[in-house]
């Protein structure tokens, strides 16, 4: 923004008046915030977080990792998306922005930050965590009651925390590993 000003001065004798000047407020490097990453899978995450570009073109991104960086910073991990990043334009309020992680791990926990970088410099959110779902896991024991036309089939399952249904497949051959 250009601001322009002149200089006064009082006295007895009446009011001095300087030349007026002008003056242009720099660009600030954008503000990144990072949020809470929502719709966790098993396998992939969306990764949220806020910047304001401060009036310079701005592109985001995030960083990832199952390692615990510290601090924020564009070394660690692997980067969300693995290119370029989002456009967040050149205004001077946060805008929020999101980007899906995926090939995620089951079990796992992550930690991630937003990135903002724009021709004033590049900020970094702070580091947050989550943590993706295990998959059940899961047992299959030994058939009980075999008749000519049916047997009962046995298992069990360990859901880890996430609503589970079981079932079986089977097959007159054999399909050497178990597969959906």
């Amino acid at each position: 923004t250009t601001y322009y000003y002149c200089a006064f001065a009082d006295n007895l004798m009446g009011t001095g008046i300087g030349v007026p000047l002008s003056l242009t407020t720099l660009v600030a490097a954008p503000t990144t915030t990072t949020s809470s990453a929502f719709s966790i899978t098993s396998t992939s995450a969306t990764l949220s977080g806020t910047i304001n570009p401060n009036g310079a073109v701005t592109t985001g991104w995030y960083r990832i990792s199952t390692s615990n960086p510290g601090t924020c910073n564009d070394a660690f991990g692997t980067r969300v998306p693995s290119s370029s990043g989002s456009p967040m334009g050149s205004g001077t309020s946060a805008l929020s922005y999101t980007q899906s992680a995926t090939g995620l791990s089951p079990g796992t926990t992550y930690y991630f930050c937003a990135i903002g970088q724009s021709s004033e410099g590049t900020t970094f959110g702070s580091v947050l965590t989550f943590a993706t779902p295990a998959v059940p896991v899961v047992t299959t024991d030994p058939e009980t009651l075999v008749t000519s036309t049916s047997a009962t089939l046995n298992g069990s399952a360990n859901p880890n925390g996430s609503s589970t249904t079981g079932y079986f497949r089977y097959s007159t051959t054999n399909p050497g590993v178990c597969d959906d």
